[in-house]
């Protein structure tokens, strides 16, 4: 599929001498309020709002137009909104009335401007879990297993043998596991965002070819105390714990970030008005991605 550039330009909003420097509007200097000697003119008001919300309203038309390419909006999803609408109304005391004292003119409105762009965030969402599992499988490390979690090395090594031996997880986690442990030999989605497993467990989990008893102890401290850990690894085929990994990562708001700047990379984002441009530079330069060097960490 050839790739449609999404660029902050003139047409976007009705933009004029886009040249990278700062964009301007058509007839800015014409008045559209006084106060006393002191006039507004369209141009006071347009410079005001970008460099307050100019790097927000930039993304949402960004979302918009990645929308377009990526989920369009189908009969089902309009279907789902107009249920949202209709479930508000009979729950809400003057929904329409509400909806139109945060500037939407009816319910129609207020579905197509919030309800279905949501619906269409989500499917995109998803989307992104298979569209970019190689990124998602490097950066997340995502594997099934099933953990016990025991007091001491010791301990650990009594299980790791009932393990070789063919005990079920479970029935092991029964007699050697800790008090109150969070890994009782259930299976449980494993991710680098589980902070409180070693990232050599992860690491190891992730990278062994073959499902079955890891023969190993890891330790990890958590909340003060180090407690160890055996695994059985279940799987880390992506296609086999995908719904798994998207239920577990959907909603982490580094996987929203990363997901929107997968998105902008693939369509050529780039931003050609200097405010805009440095706000995202100050708030988010990862959207900036014509400009890798400036997401980049000191580390």
């Amino acid at each position: 599929m050839k790739k449609t550039p999404i660029l902050f330009v003139c047409a976007a909003m009705m933009l004029t001498g886009c040249s990278g420097a700062t964009a301007t509007i058509k007839d800015k200097d014409e008045t559209i309020m006084t106060i006393g000697d002191t006039k507004y003119t369209k141009g006071d008001e347009y410079e005001l709002l970008k460099i307050s919300t100019g790097s927000d309203l930039t993304m949402e038309l960004v979302k918009q137009a990645i929308y377009k390419q990526e989920v369009k909006v189908t009969k089902e999803m309009k279907e789902k909104a107009q249920e949202q609408v209709n479930n508000y109304k009979e729950n809400m005391e003057n929904f329409d009335e509400q909806i139109q004292s945060l500037g939407y003119k009816n319910s129609t409105q207020y579905m197509n401007k919030v309800l279905i762009p949501s619906l269409q965030a989500s499917e995109l969402t998803e989307k992104y879990f298979t569209d970019a599992k190689k990124d998602i499988q490097k950066t997340y490390k995502p594997s099934k297993a099933r953990i016990i979690q025991c007091e001491n090395k010791a301990t650990a090594k009594k299980a790791l043998k009932a393990l070789k031996n063919g005990t079920d997880p479970e029935e092991v986690a029964q007699q050697y596991m800790v008090d109150s442990a969070k890994y009782s030999g259930k299976e449980t989605l494993v991710t680098t965002k589980t902070t409180d497993l070693s990232t050599r467990l992860i690491n190891t989990l992730s990278k062994t070819k073959k499902a079955g008893v890891i023969d190993e102890v890891f330790t990890n401290e958590s909340s003060g105390t180090t407690y160890a850990y055996v695994a059985v690894l279940v799987s880390n085929t992506y296609k086999d714990i995908k719904d798994d990994v998207y239920t577990t990562l959907s909603s982490d708001d580094d996987v929203t970030k990363a997901c929107l700047v997968y998105y902008l990379k693939k369509y050529n984002f780039e931003v050609h008005d200097q405010d805009v441009f440095n706000n995202l530079k100050a708030n988010n330069p990862e959207y900036l991605v014509s400009r890798p060097d400036l997401s980049e960490s000191d580390d």
